[in-house]
C-alpha cells in the first residue's frame, strides 16, 4: 500500500501520545534526532528569503532535538524507525518543495517533536533531561508563529505526497486509486531524473489527470455538489491538451514498458473505472454514504495530489523551452514582435521550426492557468466535505499546552489561504481530454 508524509508523522504521534510504558527513552531520543535531521534540512533549504525570526526559531528546534538525540544511545525501535522514515522522505522531495512547501512541514514535524519531547518528559524525574524542556518551548514557538501565518491547503499537499511500494506494479491485483496516483508520480519522477520525459509521456499524464478531474465532476453532480469548479479545471485541462499538440518531439513510445509514463497513466484510468468510475445505485447505502459519496471522498484525495504532478509538467515545459527538443510548424507557433527575417521565411514555407523559449509560450500559459484553477480546486472540494482549509492532523492532549500558546487553533482554519504560494512551491495540474495512447 502506498503511504504519505502525513500517515507516517500520524504514526508517530499517536504512539508518542500512548502511555509512556509502551516506549523506551531510548526511543524517543531515536526519534527526536531524526526529527532534528528533518528540521536541519528545511532550514538549510529555507523557510524565508533571508534570515528572520522564523528561520532561526526553526534552526533552533533542529539543534535542540539533535542534542536530546545524542542523549541515548539508538536501539532501532518503532517511534525511531517512524522519525526516521519521515526524515528520509522529507530529504528526498527536498527538490520539490518551496518555501511555503516546507514551512507546512515544518509545522508538522514541529509538533511531532514536541509530542515525542513530551512523552520523553514523562519517563523521567523533572530536573533531568532538560535538552527535552528546551525542545518544548522552541515548538511552542513554532505552534505561535503558525497560528499568526499558517500553512495554506496547497501548501500542505506536499505532506499527502504518495509514496508508491517498491518495485513495479503487477496489473493484475485489485490496484486503488492512490495506489496508481503513486505509480504515476513515480513513473513521473523517474523520467524526470532520467532527463526522458517524452511528449507522449506528457500528454498521457495530462489526459489521465483530466480524466481524474471528469470523474470527479460526475461524482460531485450526483451528490448535489458543486461541479462548476471541477467542470472549468477539466476545460482548462482539456485546453492544455490541445495546446500541446501543435509540437511533436520526433520521437515514438516504447511499448511494453511497464514502470513507464503511459503505463501507468493507463493503470490510473482503469483503477478509476474499476473504483469510482460509475456508481451502480447512488442510493445504496455503504458505511452510511451513498456510493457517490464515497466516489467523491475517494477522487478528493486523488486531487489532493495533483500538485506533484503539475509540478513535474510544468518542469517538462520550462526544459523543453531550454532545450529546444519539440518541433512545430512554424506558423502554429506564438507571433513575434520582432520576427527574424529566417522565422518569417520558415512561416511562409510552413517548415517545421526547433520551438525554444517564447515558442512554448502558450502552452505554459494554458498549463498555469490550468494549474491555477486546479489549485482552486482542491481547496473548493475540501470546503465542499465540510473539512478545514488547512490540512492538519488532529492535536493529542494538548492541556498541558495552553499555557504556553495563547490564541486559539480556530485562527488557523481562519487564515488558512493568508502566505502566497511560493513561487518554486509545488502547483497543481490536470490534462487534457483524451485517453492514454494503448501503445
Amino acid at each position: 500500500m502506498v503511504t504519505t508524509l502525513r500517515q507516517l508523522l500520524d504514526d508517530l504521534t499517536d504512539r508518542a501520545g500512548a502511555r509512556p510504558a509502551v516506549a523506551s527513552i531510548e526511543d524517543v531520543s531515536g526519534a527526536l534526532a531524526h526529527l532534528g535531521r528533518a528540521l536541519s534540512g528545511l532550514a538549510e533549504d529555507g523557510l524565508t528569503p533571508g534570515d528572520s525570526h522564523r528561520q532561526r526559531n526553526v534552526t533552533a528546534l533542529a539543534a535542540a532535538c539533535t542534542t536530546a538525540g545524542r542523549l541515548w544511545p539508538h536501539r532501532g525501535e518503532p517511534l525511531t524507525d517512524l522519525a526516521g522514515a519521515a526524515a528520509d522522505l522529507i530529504g528526498r522531495d527536498r527538490f520539490v518543495m518551496g518555501r511555503s512547501n516546507r514551512w507546512a512541514v515544518t509545522v508538522e514535524v514541529a509538533e511531532v517533536a514536541d509530542h515525542c519531547a513530551r512523552l520523553g518528559r514523562r519517563m523521567l524525574p523533572e530536573v533531568a533531561a532538560p535538552e527535552l524542556d528546551v525542545v518544548r518551548q522552541l515548538a511552542a514557538t513554532m505552534e505561535r508563529d503558525a497560528q499568526a501565518d499558517p500553512p495554506t491547503v496547497a501548501a500542505s499537499v506536499v505532506l499527502d505526497r504518495l509514496v508508491p511500494p517498491p518495485g513495479p506494479s503487477s496489473g493484475e491485483a485489485e490496484v486503488t486509486v492512490l495506489d496508481a496516483v503513486g505509480g504515476l508520480l513515480a513513473a513521473l519522477d523517474r523520467a524526470q531524473r532520467a532527463d526522458d520525459l517524452t511528449l507522449r509521456d506528457f500528454r498521457a499524464a495530462v489526459a489521465a489527470a483530466e480524466l481524474s478531474i471528469r470523474c470527479t465532476a460526475v461524482a460531485a453532480g450526483m451528490t448535489g455538489r458543486d461541479a462548476g469548479p471541477v467542470l472549468v479545471a477539466g476545460l482548462a485541462w482539456q485546453l492544455a491538451g490541445r495546446a500541446s499538440m501543435v509540437f511533436h518531439d520526433g520521437r515514438r513510445g516504447a511499448p511494453g514498458d511497464g514502470e513507464g509514463v503511459v503505463s501507468s497513466a493507463q493503470a490510473l484510468v482503469r483503477a478509476l473505472g474499476n473504483e469510482v468510475g460509475a456508481p451502480a445505485d447512488v442510493g445504496e447505502q455503504h458505511d452510511g454514504r451513498t456510493a457517490a459519496d464515497a466516489a467523491v471522498a475517494a477522487l478528493q484525495q486523488v486531487a489532493s495530489h495533483m500538485p506533484v504532478l503539475a509540478d513535474r509538467l510544468t518542469m517538462a515545459v520550462e526544459r523543453w523551452s531550454r532545450t529546444g527538443q519539440l518541433f512545430a510548424n512554424a506558423r502554429d507557433l506564438p507571433p513575434m514582435e520582432a520576427m527574424p527575417e529566417d522565422r518569417i521565411q520558415e512561416v511562409i514555407a510552413g517548415r517545421h521550426v526547433r520551438a525554444t523559449g517564447a515558442d512554448l509560450d502558450q502552452l505554459r500559459k494554458v498549463v498555469g492557468r490550468a494549474t491555477d484553477l486546479s489549485t482552486r480546486l482542491v481547496d473548493a472540494l475540501y470546503r465542499s466535505a465540510g473539512t478545514a482549509g488547512v490540512a492538519q492532523r488532529p492535536r493529542v492532549d494538548r492541556r498541558d499546552r495552553g499555557a504556553k500558546v495563547p490564541g486559539d487553533a480556530e485562527r488557523l482554519v481562519s487564515r488558512a489561504h493568508a502566505v502566497d504560494r511560493d513561487s518554486k512551491g509545488i502547483r497543481l495540474l490536470h490534462a487534457p481530454r483524451q485517453f492514454p495512447p494503448s501503445r
